[in-house]
C-alpha cells in the first residue's frame, strides 16, 4: 500500500484512520503489520 500525505486528508479521514489503528492494536496485530496494512509510517502507528 502506498503511503498517503496526511496533510491532504480531512480531519474526519484522519480520525477514522486513527480508530482503525487502535482497533487493530487492540486485536493484537503487530505494529509492522499495521504499517503494511494502512500505509502509515512506523512512528505514526507506534504513537
Amino acid at each position: 500500500m502506498e503511503k498517503e500525505n496526511a496533510a491532504k486528508q480531512s480531519l474526519e479521514q484522519l480520525h477514522e484512520r486513527r480508530k482503525q489503528v487502535v482497533r487493530l492494536h487492540k486485536k493484537g496485530v503487530k505494529i509492522m503489520t499495521i504499517v503494511a496494512m494502512t500505509g502509515l509510517s512506523y512512528p505514526c502507528v507506534r504513537s
